[in-house]
């Protein structure tokens, strides 16, 4: 059994604008790009304004789903959120509110992250107040007064702690608490429950911005429930970065608030790269002192590789199983052979031993066709290039999206250069116009494929079709945890079922049938291996029909 144990808990919130892209009639998702993968390594992450409905199911290994999709009579999604826990932590945290749209609330429990309170953190996109959608629904009044109601509930009886864009501009000269609060003669005025702070750390921002009115709504909950924005004041962004860019300008709209007296359990706050391929937002990102377990048996067994059957794999395992040594399996085939003569031993001692000889021999196959095949490894002077799953994207995208990185980092450092952030969102534009060009093309030549092949050769038509399919995203099973898989079935398949067993209530034809008292014979064997198939998926031992077929 292997423990580790995690000092810190790491959340991530990002508008991700959108978690599908169209290219050429498709509906891509965003989880899919390689780009994805930084973000996933917190244990918790939000995305907001997914435009997602209910009928997408999101998936993301290692992580369980929640989401909150906006309720529309409309075809067209909008809004919503969606929330990826890590399946070892989902057990620590509680999915408690999520009847309003576009904000989602969770509770983390102070026994499971060694917390000294619960912590409540709240997910919250609030759309434009210009926007169409909130001059018709007054969603943003409805939003404030939902949030203020449930801060005054959660704070009660824990910390609280808000992420996501909430589209406000804040000047930071606006202070988020009362400047004069060890000052006796507001004593009159506070609450008899407002207990000071002393927080006199101006923010910080990169551009000056004026509040709006989102702004001032902000400023006025923190003052009245004692919140304090980290942005801009805290250890990771003491600069105050940006969090949004786009053609009319850049500013601060995302925000992360917590309670005044979980500052000290806040270990960093960061604002993540700019990626305007994945979204005009930037990731926001918070560490919090914990200390939970991670319990490697979550994780089960890991599973085996698959391995690419080859002329020279063949023939480097039939080499590896001919100089391998099999006394020692014969000897224990002997021993069982004489148990089950004898039978002087008990029946489950017996299937103990057939089970660890049929162990052995599936790892002496594995290891033959593995040994000599190992993949060569990356030199460390050498910089690994990034994994690309799409078949359509050449050098030529990978150059203009290396082009696209290196601006969008010179515009991180330079956020007041106008001219460079729209030469960013031009190099946008003309990349996503490039990949759909390959990706429109790279179709061509598949369909024609598909045409020419013919029935004397359907590997070469099944593999043009995987090639062009959509991936299938409504797969739920992926969204359960492995626990629950191997719990069930653990369950279902060690029910004793002998007490209902009676001979009685089979047919007196099956009790004395002579075709199933029959020995199997070694030719019968070898028969059945001759009529597999090859290129079939293996097993869990990963033991593929090639192997078999070879021995």
């Amino acid at each position: 059994m292997c423990i580790k144990v995690s000092k810190k808990l790491s959340i991530t919130s990002l508008n991700v604008n959108g978690i599908f892209k169209r290219m050429s009639g498709s509906r891509i998702c965003k989880l899919d790009d390689d780009n994805v993968k930084s973000i996933m390594k917190s244990d918790i992450v939000a995305f907001s304004e997914t435009h997602a409905s209910n009928d997408d199911i999101l998936t993301y290994d290692g992580f369980k789903c929640y989401v909150n999709c906006r309720k529309t009579k409309s075809n067209r999604a909008r809004g919503g959120i969606a929330t990826f826990i890590k399946k070892y932590i989902v057990s620590g945290v509680k999915i408690l509110d999520t009847a309003m749209d576009d904000m989602m609330w969770l509770k983390l429990c102070k026994t499971f992250f060694a917390f000294k309170k619960d912590v409540y953190i709240c997910f919250i996109y609030i759309p434009p107040s210009n926007s169409t959608y909130t001059i018709r629904t007054g969603c943003d009044k409805q939003l404030f007064e939902k949030l203020e109601q449930d801060i005054e509930k959660f704070s009660a009886i824990g910390d609280v702690l808000l992420m996501g864009d909430l589209n406000a501009h804040i000047n930071k000269y606006d202070l988020d608490y009362i400047s004069n609060e060890l000052n006796d003669n507001l004593d009159d005025f506070l609450p008899p429950n407002y207990t000071a702070d002393a927080i006199y750390k101006h923010r910080n921002t990169e551009i000056p911005q004026t509040t709006n009115s989102y702004g001032k709504s902000v400023i006025e909950l923190c003052i009245e429930a004692q919140l304090r924005i980290l942005n801009g004041r805290t250890l990771g962004d003491s600069k105050g970065q940006l969090t949004f860019f786009n053609h009319n300008g850049s500013s601060v709209v995302d925000y992360c608030i917590c309670s005044s007296d979980m500052l000290p359990s806040v270990v960093n706050f960061t604002v993540g790269d700019f990626d305007p391929n994945l979204s005009d937002h930037r990731p926001i990102s918070i560490n919090l002192l914990s200390h939970y377990i991670k319990n490697q048996n979550d994780e089960l067994k890991i599973p085996l590789r698959n391995l690419q059957w080859s002329r020279a794999r063949e023939d480097i395992f039939v080499n590896n199983m001919k100089n391998f040594d099999f006394k020692n399996i014969l000897s224990e085939l002997e021993k069982i052979d004489k148990l089950s003569v004898t039978k002087n031993d008990s029946h489950n001692i017996l299937e103990e031993n057939i089970d660890d000889i049929v162990k052995e021999v599936s790892s002496v196959l594995y290891n033959a066709a593995c040994l000599g095949n190992r993949d060569k490894r990356i030199s460390k002077n050498k910089k690994a290039k990034r994994k690309i799953k799409k078949p359509y994207y050449d050098n030529e995208c990978e150059n203009k999206y290396r082009i696209l990185k290196a601006k969008s980092r010179q515009l991180c450092n330079e956020p007041w250069n106008k001219a460079l952030r729209l030469k960013v969102l031009q190099n946008k534009k003309e990349l996503n116009k490039l990949v759909r060009k390959k990706y429109r093309q790279f179709r061509h030549t598949m369909l024609n494929k598909l045409v020419d092949s013919n029935a004397n050769n359907p590997g070469e038509f099944w593999k043009a079709l995987n090639a062009i399919k959509k991936r299938d995203n409504k797969d739920p099973s992926s969204n359960i945890i492995q626990r629950e898989w191997f719990d069930y079935f653990k369950k279902l398949m060690n029910m004793n079922y002998t007490n209902n067993f009676n001979i009685n209530n089979i047919p007196k034809e099956l009790q004395s049938c002579e075709l199933l008292n029959k020995e199997i014979l070694a030719e019968e064997v070898v028969l059945a291996l001759r009529s597999l198939k090859n290129k079939k998926s293996c097993g869990p031992d990963g033991i593929s029909n090639e192997m078999l077929k070879m021995c």
